[in-house]
């Protein structure tokens, strides 16, 4: 029999060795998961056995994730706003720079000017977008598209987990044709086609589609422009969009082309990256 305490420490000083960050919390996240307890549990029960059966559990979690298989995917969940959202392989994992897209979105909006506003997520993913801006803005009406039925259904998941009501559509943007939003906020597919092949390998665990922005990673940002003006009408009073830095200015460009009338900036985040493009 092996204890807690001796598995971490073996999980540990494997994802050390294979240059895995975070490598404590990774172990704990693991344990927990494998065994159905908490994580506090998880960190002082270091005395606690566990059986042959769940030591071979834990260990090919471990394996997976040596061999670069995402942490989220493993454990079905990731933190995003400080609230825990269900994550498969469908879906693109919930990250820091769509926090501060939302944040920023926040800054601009008061709740009281959302009030029975339409707002349109586009490409919902695990919906974390939709469903935060849901909880901010409970009197607004939140819909959201994806191609992907995969991720509908994780979205779908998170929102009843969430307990909020929001309208999901299986589509691609190219032929949507829902109108009338006010509000547009996306985390689209922006990597240039030549930056998809340099990635790390558990970001290559994760979608394509849902990273993949074309030859210049502008090309679902443009069949957003696209809808916005042929279907929508230019209704949308703001269009928030995260972006990849290497684009910023062929997307401000491309932004400028579509609004010459409204106000299009280039936000950058907390790094000091450019990651946010604002049309208001």
């Amino acid at each position: 029999m092996i204890t807690i305490g001796e598995i971490k420490k073996k999980i540990i000083t494997l994802l050390n060795d294979n240059n895995i960050l975070d490598s404590q919390f990774e172990a704990i996240s693991m344990i927990s998961f494998s065994l159905g307890i908490n994580n506090q549990k998880a960190i002082i029960e270091n005395d606690l056995e566990i059986s042959n059966e769940e030591n071979r559990t834990i260990n090919k979690l471990l394996e997976k994730r040596i061999n670069g298989y995402p942490l989220a995917y493993l454990i079905n969940e990731k933190y995003f706003f400080n609230e825990k959202f269900f994550v498969n392989k469908n879906v693109l994992i919930p990250r820091q720079e769509t926090e501060e897209l939302i944040e920023y979105f926040f800054s601009l909006n008061s709740k009281e000017s959302m009030k029975n506003r339409n707002i349109l997520d586009i490409g919902t993913g695990s919906g974390v977008i939709s469903i935060i801006c849901k909880k901010k803005y409970p009197h607004s009406n939140l819909l959201t598209i994806d191609k992907s039925q995969g991720a509908i259904e994780v979205a779908k998941k998170n929102a009843d987990i969430k307990n909020v009501f929001i309208q999901f559509f299986l589509d691609k943007i190219e032929t949507c044709k829902i109108d009338n939003i006010d509000f547009v906020i996306s985390n689209p597919p922006y990597l240039k086609q030549s930056i998809l092949k340099n990635l790390q390998t558990e970001v290559l665990k994760e979608p394509k589609y849902a990273l993949d922005g074309g030859v210049d990673g502008l090309k679902i940002i443009n069949k957003i422009f696209e809808w916005e003006k042929n279907i929508n009408k230019n209704n949308a009073l703001q269009i928030i969009i995260e972006i990849d830095e290497n684009i910023k200015h062929e997307s401000k460009k491309l932004a400028e082309s579509f609004y010459p009338n409204k106000k299009v900036q280039i936000i950058d985040d907390i790094a000091k990256k450019p990651r946010i493009l604002s049309i208001i």
